[in-house]
Formats: C-alpha cells, structure tokens, sequence
C-alpha cells in the first residue's frame, strides 16, 4: 500500500488547468472567426484542441485519486458523498449553460429555419436536423449523455467532456482503490496506452475519416477512459517515487510533449489526419504534462499560489461559459462596428450587423470580460450551490470526512 501522498500543494495543476481552459477557448473562437489567424500556422497551433482536452482527463483522474485516495490511505470512498459532490460542480452550472444555448438554438431557427450541422470533416457539406434529431440532443443534454452521440453536437457542444466526465465518476471509487492497491503500475500504463492507440490505429488502418468515426474516436466515453484511467495510474505512481526528477528524466519527458506538440502542429497545418496522433499519442504526452506540472518544487511567492487557485478553479466555467457569451459578445461588437453608419437606428443596426467581420482589436476585451465573468460565476453561483446541495443531501453519518474534504479537496471539474 502506497504511503501517504507528499502533498506540495500542485500549484502548477492549477495553472495548467486555467491555462488550457484558454487555450480551449482560442481554440473555439479565435480561430474560426477571425481573417488573420485563418489558414496560416498560428491557425494550425491553436488547432490541437483534442490534446487539451485529453490533458484535462489525465488531469482529472490525477486530481480526484490525490483527494479521495491517496489522502485517505485508500480507505472505502463514501460513494454517495462523492457523486453528491462531483455533480454538485457539474451539474447546476450544465443546466445554466443549456439555458443559454437553447436561446441560441432557437436563433439559428429563427435564421435558418433549422439547426444545420456538418456531414463531413471538412466542414463543407451541411444538413438540417430533423425535428426528433433535435428533440433527442437535447434530452441527452439534459441528462449528460450527450458524448454518446458520435453525429452531432447542438447545445453548448463542449459540454460534451462533461458528459464523459460523468461516466467516469460513477466508474471512479471500485476502480481508483483497485488500482492504488496494484503494484505494476507501469505495465497498467502501458496497456492503458495501447487500449487507447488501438482505435485510432484500427481507423487509420481502415483509412476511415468520416464523420461517425471521428464523433466516436474523439468524444465517446468508452474511447477516452483510458486518459482517465491513466490520471488515476499517474498519481499513484507519483506519491510512490522519491521526491524530484532527474535532469534526464525531466528532458525525456518534456522532449516528448515538445515532439508530440511539433508534430500535431505540422499535420493540422497541412489538413492531414491522422487518429493515431490524437488516439495515441496524446495520451503519453499528457501524462508527461501532468507528471512535469505535479513534479515542480513549491512556489515561494504568495500570489503565485492564490492567484493559480483562484484561476483554475474557474477552468469548469470557462470552458462552459465561453462559447455563450462570445455569441453575445460577437453581436454587440458587430452592432458597435456598424452603429456610424446607421443613422442611429438600431433596428438598421441589427439587420446590418451579421455581415460584419470581426476585430481581432476588441478580441483581448472579450477575454477580459470571459474571465471575470467566471470569476463571479464560480465563487458566487457554483460554490454556494455546490454547498447547499452538499449540506442537503451527503451522508450525514460521514460528516466529518466530508468536511474535511470540503476544505482541502482541489477542485477537479475538467474545466
């Protein structure tokens, strides 16, 4: 049995996960709606969104195996307390976000008189869903099964990874113990990392690049467990090994998400797919991520460390958040840019403004605005519903544990 875990606080998980969160949201904006940063390699960097999300995982299971594991000796996980809390961060903030992108939905039927999609991954060819199609992805909204469909997203489509996110911590407390009690930790690795090529490598073998394959291979649950997975294995291992890495060690691994990064970068740049990159490996590097992040020696400055808690806690938020409002933010700045032209007539304004392009100049005030929005989201809306559901509906008879964890538990939603 592992001892207990040398606790140095991972303030560079913390900002590893608020930074990726960002990333996640050039990833969705910045890169799709502005002329400058199209088709040219700064276009291809900001491309590898699937990494992102693949280090969230890893980072996932790291996070909650520390909290709920390695802190408790691998004591039995009070499965009721653990779900109560894991949904109480997901869940609320899911359903306000839905709202959100349901008033959006009902604008593109306005517009379009239908919700198109795409059929194909060069984004080239659409349809309209049918009404039941749209009746269907939005009680898989509801219910956080949206990941299980490999055709299309509607509602907030990255709230897929919460979906994901679910199914794994209903796995999370019969296979963390399990794996905490094994001793080949390393081979567990590996067979982790092979599970996940597969799929990608049967695909590629396959030469299949539709749309189904790529909905299967990058958003189902079943395909990503074994980032998650790898999270739970990682920790494991990391409160095992003697305190620091060495020299060489520490290169290897950062050579090895350098030449991962390098290489996803090169293929998107030139449209060139292929799944064994993504589901395969990602998975390596991000281990190598989450393992140089956890390795780092403790900051000595204060407002490194409340800055870096405070930040990525707000990762779930933005993430969530950050496709609504930059719908909200792209109107009004199409409304601003066009407003000298319209006579002072708003109505002339809002009719005009769709055919305007964006600003890359207003690009850096939508960021300002995402993140103190989430700021205020986070620390004023999800944790006071994440307590009062806590303090309604956790075991009672495990009470003390609870708070105990309450207090010095990392947050773990993925973003």
């Amino acid at each position: 049995m592992a001892p207990p875990a040398k606790d140095k606080g991972f303030w560079a998980l913390n900002w590893l996960r608020f930074l990726l969160a960002m990333y996640l949201v050039l990833f969705h904006t910045l890169r799709f709606n502005y002329a400058p940063v199209a088709d040219n390699w700064l276009a291809a960097s900001l491309g590898l969104g699937n990494m992102a999300t693949s280090v969230f995982f890893v980072l996932s299971g790291f996070l909650l195996t520390h909290a709920y594991v390695v802190k408790k000796n691998g004591r039995d996980i009070n499965k009721r307390n653990f779900l109560i809390a894991r949904f109480s961060t997901l869940y609320p903030l899911h359903l306000a976000c839905l709202v959100l992108a349901i008033v959006a939905v009902g604008g593109k039927l306005f517009a379009y008189g239908g919700i198109p999609v795409y059929v194909d991954n060069s984004a080239t060819a659409t349809r309209f869903l049918e009404q039941w199609e749209v009746g269907v992805a939005l009680l898989m909204s509801i219910t956080l099964t949206n990941a299980w469909n490999p055709l299309y997203l509607v509602f907030n489509g990255p709230s897929w990874s919460l979906s994901a996110l679910g199914f794994y911590y209903l796995l999370f407390p019969a296979v963390a113990l399990r794996i905490y009690r094994m001793k080949s930790l390393k081979t567990a690795l590996v067979v982790l990392a092979v599970l996940f090529l597969l799929p990608g490598l049967f695909a590629d073998l396959m030469h299949r690049s539709d749309a189904l394959t790529t909905g299967v291979l990058h958003r189902n649950p079943i395909v990503r467990l074994p980032l998650f997975i790898a999270g739970i294995v990682l920790c494991v291992m990391f409160t095992r090994k003697t305190p620091g890495s060495s020299p060489a060690q520490t290169f290897m691994l950062g050579s090895l998400v350098v030449a991962t990064t390098v290489l996803a970068t090169v293929l998107r740049y030139h449209d060139s797919r292929l799944h064994i990159i993504e589901n395969g490996l990602y998975l390596p590097a991000s281990v190598a991520i989450i393992w140089l992040c956890a390795d780092m020696k403790p900051t000595l400055h204060d407002k490194v460390r409340y800055w870096g808690d405070r930040l990525g806690a707000v990762s779930l938020p933005v993430f969530l958040l950050h496709l609504p409002l930059f719908s909200v933010f792209r109107k009004i700045e199409q409304v601003i840019l066009v407003w000298p032209s319209s006579n002072g007539s708003l109505s002339t304004a809002l009719a005009t403004a769709s055919h305007v392009k964006q600003s890359l100049f207003f690009y850096p005030v939508y960021l300002i605005l995402l993140v103190t929005a989430c700021v205020l989201v986070q620390e004023h809306f999800v944790t006071r519903v994440q307590k009062a559901i806590r303090n309604r509906f956790s075991d009672r008879s495990d009470a003390k544990a609870q708070a105990a964890t309450a207090t010095r538990e990392p947050t773990t939603g993925t973003y």
